[in-house]
């Protein structure tokens, strides 16, 4: 018997192990019949709850933990928690078939929901609660986990007939708790989803029919109200979407941890857009209290966007509805005095607003587990809401356009009322002035005749003495020697003034603009020239010249060759004005840009050691009619630098003035020019006589001619076979040499040759003609200045000239070199034919220029008679020999109609 009752002892202690959990612990929840719920039922009354501080991941700890209790109404909305939630319930199925349900929750912000479904009763035990498997829900994870995608947490419970289980949440987050739990029949969820999403999607439609209006009417106005407004329906329409999970659902559906963020960081976003709108619609900067307070309400918003977006969740999503609340608080009364004041738009914003932000702050309030949800059900408020609130800024929206389309047509009668006032005032002025035009058109009509008068008159004064300037010393290139020379830069100098009077009328008249003309030009030959007029400048004070030419710069430049002849003109002229024995130097060097581009600077420097030019007059000088010496015993108006900076302008290039007072100035002009070929300046640049007279006869001589360009070889060949001339064109040296090697060629008279052509050059046609052909002179055509050479071995060309070749020059050249008697023409030759007087016509010509002194156009109209009738040949050599020993008396009685023909001896 003693083991007998120590074996029940022992057995009655095991038992009471075993049933003492389940003495300690709570009773279980009411069991739920699903069969019962035809289509959804809240069983959150029939849960049971337990608050886990420490936020437990075991079911069997929270299992056996204690006590669960019943879920109060201020449990439904708890709020912000740092701890887990854990519900229970019982549920089970009375019927014959099986059964399912879906539990759902009604919060879409929760973070983590899980769902223990435990094994059917009576098996149920605390050791193996650990072993069930949870199903996931909520934002922190993908809604492909889920068993059923939805944008709440939503599990599947089914039952087996007769079958009864329980089930267990586990439910965690930073976001506010809600544990609002129902039961649903799956087709009824569906369609309750359905007509929410119809809701939605007419929402989002009137939304973006908003926004695109708002946004048109913004740019079209150019609003900052309108586009602030798309900008805030934008904004809340996400944060709406938002707080009902639709942005997991359809655009995020890898869930995060940053997506608990997005309601409270979106909403102040929108919060602080719609309190900038209304400060912008209603013009609240006239109210100058408000313009602070808006100030640091928007500052806090701000601050409070980046805290929630970035800082601890629990502890700013609190801060930020209180800010959101408080922003609203201060934008009613800014509105409330603003419709006091009567600002525009407050009464329509406060009236429109007015009750969705009623509703909006109730929603605060249930946000914080103040308020009771059941009395604003979620998506039926967050409809409502929407709805409401499209409503409100449509007519916002419409308002705010009817009012700026009201005031534009205020404007546009307000400009028709001025428009017709100035244009009534515009008529009487434009009567007035139409008087004071017609007399001032009558004066410009007589001002104008009178200058054309002046400048005819002009005209003919300075035309007339440089014509006979021109023909005089066109007769003197005739006579040789020195003459000759000084004939040429006569001539030349003329020209070049001739040119400028004619600018100065053309300009005058407005025929032409003053426009750079730029063309190819053998540009040593221009340096030349003007180095030959320089000469003569500097020798007026004693004053020595010496003009440098780098070897580099090329043969022929694409430039405006009469502004760089004018330029340089003026820079030597006012070099030789300013200075008394001392030195003028023109110096030319080439900058090439590139080797492939075929352009370059020209860089011309004109020194000299004159007075020099005072520093604080230097940045002047280059102004019109200033001079920058006191000394106005010099001639000229002050005109000259200026001229020459405009023109280098005009023509790209640049000018710089270095001066020192007593020492001298140098200035240097940069101009850029493109490198050009013989063959652009053969035909067209021709040289200056115009005559085409005869001084030499090259009759039986031979001339041996190299040269490259065609065109200059044949032009050359034709002005020697004009004088008599046998002539043989060579291109190039290897030729030519090969022709003085012939031991029976007939013999040569001349050899021109020139320097720069392919394969040898000129040295190589030198070098073989003395050998070759000795005591034959040899005369070099060159487009570029040569430098001095030595007498050894006949190291130097017999002459020099510089293209383009003065054909009288070149006559003039021949002839001493091959010792030619230049030719007289002569009337007493007894085998001219008998003199026949030209056509009344033409003597009254030759009378008309007679008198203007025209001496060149005398020579020009004697070939011309020449040439229509070979009968007046013996009157036209007659009359050519008066002009050229200006004996215009005696020319004029031999064109008087009434005085018979008589020879010039007589």
């Amino acid at each position: 018997m003693s083991r007998l009752r120590a074996a029940l002892l022992w057995s009655w202690l095991l038992l009471c192990s075993l049933l003492s959990p389940l003495v300690l612990a709570s009773p279980a929840p009411p069991s739920i019949e699903l069969a019962s719920i035809a289509t959804h039922q809240v069983i959150t009354p029939q849960l049971q709850v337990l608050r886990d501080a420490r936020a437990s991941e075991l079911l069997s700890t929270a299992l056996a933990s204690g006590p669960w209790e019943a879920i109060h109404i201020p449990m439904l909305q708890e709020g912000y928690s740092t701890g887990a939630f854990w519900l229970r319930g019982q549920v089970r199925n009375d019927s014959s078939e099986h059964v399912t349900r879906w539990l759902a929750m009604g919060s879409a912000r929760l973070q983590d929901v899980r769902l223990y479904w435990l094994p059917s009763l009576p098996s149920s035990s605390a050791h193996t609660a650990d072993d069930v498997i949870p199903r996931y829900a909520g934002t922190l994870h993908p809604i492909a986990r889920r068993e059923i995608a939805s944008r709440t947490p939503l599990f599947p419970l089914t039952l087996a007939p007769g079958e009864e289980r329980q089930w267990v949440l586990r439910v965690t987050g930073d976001s506010a708790i809600d544990l609002n739990v129902a039961l649903w029949e799956s087709a009824a969820f569906r369609q309750d989803e359905g007509r929410e999403l119809s809701i939605q999607a007419f929402v989002l439609g009137v939304s973006v029919l908003l926004v695109t209006y708002a946004l048109i009417q913004g740019i079209a106005w150019h609003d900052r109200g309108f586009v602030l407004m798309a900008a805030w329906i934008v904004t809340a329409l996400a944060y709406i979407w938002t707080f009902q999970g639709y942005l997991q659902l359809y655009l995020f559906p890898q869930g995060g941890a940053w997506l608990v963020r997005t309601p409270a960081t979106l909403g102040c976003l929108a919060t602080l857009l719609y309190v900038r709108m209304s400060y912008v619609l209603v013009g609240l900067q006239r109210l100058r209290p408000w313009n602070s307070v808006y100030a640091v309400i928007q500052a806090l918003l701000i601050a409070v966007i980046g805290a929630t977006a970035l800082g601890n969740y629990r502890v700013t999503a609190p801060l930020a509805n209180a800010t959101a609340a408080l922003a609203y608080v201060m934008w009613l009364a800014s509105l409330l005095h603003a419709w006091r004041a009567g600002l525009p738009h407050a009464r329509v914003l406060t009236l429109s607003f007015a009750l969705a932000w009623l509703g909006m702050s109730v929603k605060l309030l249930e946000l914080n587990g103040l308020v009771d949800r059941s009395l604003l059900p979620d998506w039926h408020f967050a409809a409502l809401f929407q709805i409401g609130l499209l409503c409100m800024t449509a007519l916002v929206i419409i308002g705010r356009a009817l009012e700026l389309h009201r005031k534009h047509d205020q404007m546009q009668w307000a400009m028709l009322y001025l428009r017709v006032r100035e244009q009534l005032k515009l008529e009487q002025a434009v009567a007035a002035r139409t008087r004071e035009l017609r007399e001032a058109l009558e004066a410009a009509d007589q001002a104008n005749r009178a200058k054309t008068g002046f400048l005819t008159r002009i005209s003919h004064d300075l035309r007339t003495p440089l014509t006979s300037i021109l023909g005089f010393a066109d007769m003197l290139q005739t006579g040789g020697d020195e003459r000759a020379r000084h004939g040429r830069i006569i001539v030349r100098s003329a020209r070049h003034m001739l040119a400028m009077v004619n600018d100065l009328i053309d300009y005058a008249r407005g025929d032409r603009p003053d426009l750079p003309h730029p063309a190819p030009v053998y540009v040593h030959a221009l340096l030349q020239e003007i180095g030959q007029e320089a000469s003569l400048l500097a020798q007026r004070q004693h004053n020595a010249f010496r003009l440098q030419v780098a070897p580099t710069l090329p043969p022929v430049l694409t430039l405006d060759a009469r502004r760089v002849r004018r330029i340089l003109g003026n820079l030597l002229d006012n070099a030789a004005k300013y200075t008394r024995d001392g030195r003028i130097v023109l110096q030319v060097q080439w900058h090439p840009a590139s080797a492939q581009s075929g352009m370059g600077v020209m860089e011309m420097q004109v020194r000299d050691t004159g007075c020099g030019i005072p520093l604080h007059f230097q940045k002047r000088v280059f102004e019109p009619f200033e001079r920058a010496h006191a000394d106005r015993s010099q001639p000229g108006i002050g005109m000259g630098l200026a001229i020459v900076r405009q023109w280098i302008q005009q023509m790209g290039g640049q000018v710089a003035l270095s001066s020192r007072p007593g020492e001298g100035t140098t200035m240097t002009l940069r101009l850029p020019a493109a490198i050009g070929s013989e063959h652009d300046v053969a035909r067209h640049d021709a040289p200056e006589d115009a005559s085409g007279r005869l001084l030499i006869d090259g009759e039986g001589r031979l001339v041996l001619v190299v040269e490259d360009h065609a065109d200059i070889a044949q032009l050359l060949g034709d002005q020697l076979g004009s004088v008599g001339f046998a002539v043989e064109l060579y291109a190039d040296a290897e030729r030519a040499i090969a022709r003085m090697a012939a031991p029976d060629a007939p013999a040569v008279a001349l050899v021109m040759t020139d320097f720069q052509l392919p394969g040898l050059h000129g040295d190589a046609v030198l070098e073989a003609a003395r050998r070759l052909l000795p005591g034959i002179p040899v005369l070099l055509l060159s487009a570029t200045l040569q430098p001095e050479r030595g007498q050894e071995d006949g190291g130097q060309f017999d002459a020099c000239l510089l293209k383009p070749v003065n054909f009288l020059e070149l006559q003039e050249t021949i002839g001493r070199l091959l010792g030619l008697q230049k030719q007289e023409p002569s009337c007493e030759d007894g085998t001219a034919p008998p003199l026949q007087r030209p056509a009344p016509a033409d003597l009254q010509e030759a009378l008309a220029l007679i008198e203007m002194g025209a001496v060149s156009d005398l020579l020009d109209w004697c070939d011309t008679l020449q040439r229509r009738n070979p009968v007046w040949t013996g009157f036209v050599t007659m009359a050519r020999q008066l002009v050229m020993d200006a004996d215009l008396s005696t020319l004029e009685a031999l064109c008087q109609t009434d005085q018979p023909v008589q020879s010039v001896d007589e």
